[in-house]
């Protein structure tokens, strides 16, 4: 399909009254949006204790009409009408970063809100509801099963776990879905490519001692600070990135440390580039460890993979003249996102869904 169709597809979609009763529930409700990202924000959240915010979010959707699931590793599944084959899923992340002794007190700058995940997730996880909830609210109907899934484990050491087990289970059964995923603040931006990652612990270790009377013998520490100054000192193919993010060692001045650990990522849009990073950080971290006579261990503790959908395919094309339309994206900011084209008729197709998520809360999030 041609630029030109898409983007009469796009502005028939936007003109239909039952979308435009969803965007006018957006501008007439803001107030109500905001307090309810407040809400979900101030459930603490972080990995692997996402319980009580995957039930207050279930609550929320019960209270709107909604049937909320909950599969076996916690997400939290909600159709908006009937289950069924080939669903388009749309998914926001339940975790935060912050761990569950974070202070959550509300700060306001303005129109910004300042909250500890205001933004990560609970921008997404507000605009995963609304989303719902506008449709429903004017009455919109769709070709094929949408669901909406509020998903477990995405941030650190979950490692997409609530994603990973959605797709090893396939609760819609056999066959393919689309997946679109609202995370964080800003709808400027759409996203086309997944960016993998590899996470790992590195522990060098040795005998350990006094910083005078056993001068000399093998120190974890130098010994990693060598080996980590030698990895970072080649820069990294376009589109790629490393960071050595934690590093622990030590108890106290005067003490040869008995070992050194540090937590590096690995991140790239290519499995070249990844595994080439992979290959010089083990290459360095054995040849300081090695030359100081110290044990070395490197331990996987997160692997992302990655992936994208094709810029000129038909779902990239569409969620781009949708956010054109709505006047977010700019024409050279081809990135991406999906959605499935349909021909207009009596029921709305999903194309009307992902323009109503072009319109978003009046307030900015930090």
């Amino acid at each position: 399909m041609t630029a030109v169709s898409f983007r009469a597809r796009a502005a028939a979609a936007a003109a239909h009254p039952r979308v435009r009763a969803a965007f006018r529930i957006f501008a007439e409700r803001a107030a109500e949006i905001e307090s309810d990202q407040i809400r979900l924000t101030l459930v603490s959240a972080p990995p692997f204790h996402e319980a009580e915010r995957a039930r207050h979010f279930a609550a929320v959707f019960r209270s709107a009409g909604f049937a909320p699931l909950f599969d076996a590793i916690g997400n939290v599944i909600i159709p908006y009408d009937d289950s069924g084959a080939t669903p388009l899923i749309v998914g926001a992340h339940l975790d935060t970063v912050f761990p569950a002794d974070t202070n959550l007190d509300l700060r306001r700058t303005g129109r910004v809100l300042h909250l500890p995940g205001i933004s990560d997730n609970g921008a997404g996880l507000v605009a995963l509801f609304w989303l719902f909830r506008a449709a429903k609210e004017a009455g919109l109907r769709f070709r094929r099963p949408v669901w909406a899934v509020a998903n477990v484990g995405e941030e650190g050491k979950g490692n997409l776990r609530g994603i990973r087990h959605l797709f090893e289970t396939t609760p819609w059964g056999p066959g393919a879905c689309e997946f679109i995923a609202v995370d964080g603040a800003g709808i400027q931006r759409i996203t086309n490519k997944g960016v993998g990652s590899r996470r790992f612990r590195i522990q060098m270790s040795g005998p350990g001692g006094h910083s005078w009377t056993d001068f000399g013998s093998p120190n974890p520490i130098h010994a990693m600070s060598e080996a980590i100054a030698n990895f970072v000192r080649d820069r990294c193919a376009p589109e790629a990135s490393f960071n050595v993010g934690l590093i622990r060692g030590g108890i106290g001045v005067n003490s040869i440390p008995t070992e050194a650990t540090i937590d590096v990522d690995l991140r790239s849009v290519s499995l070249a580039s990844i595994e080439g990073l992979h290959v010089r950080l083990a290459r360095a971290m054995r040849e300081s460890a090695s030359l100081a006579g110290l044990q070395l261990q490197i331990e996987s503790i997160g692997e992302r993979p990655l992936g994208q959908t094709p810029e000129q395919s038909d779902l990239v094309q569409a969620a781009l003249e949708l956010h054109l339309l709505a006047h977010v994206v700019r024409e050279h900011e081809r990135r991406a996102a999906a959605v499935e084209l349909d021909p207009p008729g009596g029921d709305l197709d999903v194309e009307q869904l992902a323009v109503l998520g072009q319109v978003a809360p009046g307030v900015r999030t930090r």
